[in-house]
């Protein structure tokens, strides 16, 4: 039986990856997290799985229990803990994948780190102090690998939307969604495009890419197309048949910053991120619908 580790997992990506590895009878899913980033009720679908032990503990204390593969998700892009104190954010997540990588070497199993994208032809400036943050934790995550002769893999993602979400994340799918059911005003800044992937296709290229050998550390999982933010919210709205309404502060069009390379996941691992934003939408809502409006 294949032994699994995975921090974070109250968060939305831990969620939606344990209950796809628990599909699987020869799993056994380990699950870490202190609850700082999220909440024990988003576990309620899991913690009666005989095969998932649950961990309530700090990433950065020590773990006793041996594995064969490690998804890092704890602290992970919590965008919202990065703005309320931008020094310990950077701080506890040094010692949080120093904590990990060390466990990852002593037990010898492979491990997967998820990183906002971060181009290799975006020049940083002085208003991405996240991209380099990131970018540097990335690098460091590289040496360790190198050094320790470990298998380290980065998935680099953008926006995942979907089931199981975690709602005080904040992310814009869900907010739009629960605006919508409740007929309030959506407001954006601008109209940002990104590129929005469903999460059962997120966590499925997670798996696939921790299932096979590559020469490549640094792996994008994406939907291939940019959806813009206007047209999801127009989307919710025509969906929900909400009478909120949609207004654009600035309306100015801004693409994304990267292009993610998927090739490494389409051709070598045979692999793609394939529902469209239209069904993944419609399945998000009936989540949502089911969880919180019934």
């Amino acid at each position: 039986m294949k032994r699994i580790l995975i921090s974070g997992v109250a968060g939305f990506l831990g969620v939606n990856l344990a209950l796809k590895l628990l599909e699987d009878e020869n799993n056994l899913v380990y699950g870490v997290d202190d609850f700082s980033c999220s909440s024990i009720s988003n576990l309620y679908r899991i913690l009666k799985n005989e095969r998932f032990n649950f961990l309530q503990q700090n990433i950065s204390d020590r773990i006793t229990v041996n594995v064969d593969e490690i998804y890092h998700f704890a602290g992970c892009g919590d965008l919202c803990k990065y703005y309320d104190n931008k020094y310990l954010y950077c701080c506890d997540s040094i010692k949080n994948i120093n904590s990990i990588l060390d466990y990852a070497y002593f037990s010898g199993a492979k491990i997967l780190f998820t990183s906002g994208f971060i181009d290799k032809n975006f020049k940083l400036n002085d208003l991405n102090l996240y991209y380099k943050f990131q970018k540097f934790i990335n690098e460091l995550i590289l040496e360790y690998s190198n050094f320790k002769k470990i298998d380290i893999k980065i998935a680099q993602i953008d926006k995942i939307y979907g089931q199981n979400v975690v709602f005080f994340d904040k992310r814009f799918i869900p907010d739009t969604i629960i605006k919508s059911f409740n007929n309030e005003n959506i407001i954006l800044d601008y109209n940002y495009g990104h590129y929005y992937t469903f999460c059962e296709d997120t966590v499925c290229g997670f798996i696939k890419i921790m299932n096979n050998y590559l020469d490549e550390k640094i792996i994008d999982v994406a939907f291939p197309n940019i959806s813009y933010d206007f047209d999801i919210a127009k989307l919710i709205v025509n969906f929900t048949k909400s009478k909120s309404k949609i207004i654009v502060k600035n309306n100015i069009q801004i693409d994304p910053i990267f292009t993610p390379n998927i090739d490494i996941l389409n051709s070598k691992l045979d692999f793609r991120c394939k529902t469209p934003v239209l069904e993944g939408i419609s399945k998000t809502i009936d989540f949502i619908k089911l969880m919180y409006f019934t």
